[in-house]
């Protein structure tokens, strides 16, 4: 019988691959209070409370001014107030961003139309300015259940994990009758060392517990905000028509290109090799034959099956990098020492994204490299990419001359734009006049 080459085989190996996923999952119950998603969903449940009044505040006021309106008189105070809610919902939308990793499209709104019926559908009948009010309003409920599950337990675990400090220090005593100090359960008080480090103990229980509380009580508005504070359903549907043709143009580009370098480049020359070693052939099997001939019209279809295997690779490497296999550092490390100019690389990735992410990136930075190369006028690059866990961020910066922009003629970084949106992914341009440039690539992942 054979055993696995992971294990030592039967039951075993069974039990071993078991207590590996306990460990690994012990592990990560230990480390989740200290990691840095879990510090930034209680800063975002602790923020809730505020931002719960402010937003029922907004859509309260709103209210009240809409139903008073009736008679026109406080009507035109109406459009500054649902443009009060649509610069909090992109403050929301910013804070989600940047706590929970809910990456949210700002919502586009409808054009306006001519006339005063255009004017008023525009700025009282805006969708985008009622779903934000209606998640306002539905916002308080769930900041309130937010900031008490969701960051109490974290104070509180904080609190009773530092006890012992509290109790010691005077001033901060707690106390009681009987000449007792410290905190104390009916009539059982923790005022010894061995009572003070039990506290602690139960504390640290509590913070074990905090951030699987703090995940599943913003679960709710993680699911809201992209449908309420995005774009509508409609316009989602219409983003992501135009991303599939836009995968599918480049797809059926891609194959013609692969198609047109087989065809002229590759299949041309290797019928120029056919030919090559038929007239080697036929000096060796002539009538008059000619081996010194010969061996040199097979020395060059030699060179030439060299060079067709360089450009296989080449092509190859078009569709795929090799360097890839071994991760996306690898694969930009080579990448930077192809490129004109002198670059750096810094990957730093809690671990590897999916293959398409990673083919992604290091196209992006390819083609990013290249422009710099063309464009840019740089002496360095900097390429870096990072991750929180949401997204993979690729970033790519020179000291050229500036002027990039995702507005300009021909289709460079407005067609990497596009073909990043396949992906659900972003990039931003900041290229001032006399530079540096920065160019942001973002695209989620699922780490």
């Amino acid at each position: 019988m054979a055993g696995s080459q992971y294990g030592t085989g039967g039951r075993g190996g069974g039990r071993t691959r078991r207590g590996g996923l306990v460990a690994a999952g012990a592990r990560r119950v230990l480390r989740e209070p200290v990691t840095l998603r879990a510090l930034r969903e209680a800063l975002y449940a602790l923020l809730s409370l505020p931002f719960a009044v402010l937003g029922l505040a907004a859509a309260l006021i709103t209210l009240v001014f809409t139903i008073s309106s009736t008679g026109g008189v406080i009507l035109p105070l109406l459009p500054l107030l649902l443009a009060v809610d649509r610069r909090l919902a992109a403050l929301y939308r910013l804070v989600a961003s940047a706590l929970l990793g809910v990456r949210i499209r700002r919502p586009v709104r409808p054009k306006r139309r001519p006339g005063v019926l255009g004017f008023l559908v525009y700025h009282l009948a805006d969708p985008v300015a009622w779903r934000a009010i209606g998640y306002l309003a539905l916002r308080f409920p769930l900041g309130v259940l937010e900031f008490a599950i969701g960051f109490v337990p974290w104070f509180w675990g904080l609190w009773l994990a530092l006890y012992p400090l509290f109790w010691r220090i005077e001033g901060l005593r707690i106390k009681g009758p009987n000449g007792h100090t410290g905190l104390a359960i009916n009539d059982f008080y923790f005022d010894t060392w061995p009572r003070a480090f039990l506290v602690t103990g139960m504390g640290l229980v509590v913070l074990l517990i905090a951030p699987w509380l703090t995940r599943a009580v913003i679960a709710p508005d993680r699911w809201l905000l992209p449908r309420l504070l995005g774009p509508s359903a409609a316009a989602r549907i219409q983003e992501l028509e135009e991303t599939r043709a836009t995968a599918i143009n480049e797809a059926a580009l891609t194959l013609r290109r692969i198609e047109r370098d087989l065809h002229d480049g590759i299949q041309a020359r290797l019928v120029s090799l056919g030919m090559r070693l038929g007239r080697a052939e036929g000096r060796l099997d002539g009538a008059e034959p000619d081996p010194a001939a010969a061996i040199e019209l097979i020395r060059e279809s030699r060179a030439e099956a060299k060079e067709l295997i360089h450009e296989l690779r080449e092509l190859v490497r078009g569709i795929h990098p090799p360097a890839l296999d071994a991760g996306l550092e690898t694969a930009l490390t080579t990448l930077a020492a192809r490129s004109p100019i002198p670059a750096t690389v810094r990957v730093e990735l809690p671990q590897r994204p999916e293959a398409s992410v990673e083919t992604m990136l290091y196209f992006s930075a390819a083609e990013l490299l290249t422009n710099a190369g063309k464009h840019s006028k740089a002496s360095t690059v900097a390429i870096t990419v990072l991750s929180d866990g949401f997204a993979a961020r690729l970033i790519v910066a020179d000291d050229g001359t500036g002027g990039a922009t995702l507005d300009g003629a021909g289709t460079g970084l407005r067609g990497l734009a596009e073909r990043v949106r396949t992906l659900d992914g972003t990039i931003d341009v900041s290229s001032p006049p006399g530079g540096p440039t920065n160019i942001t690539l973002e695209v989620p992942v699922r780490m």
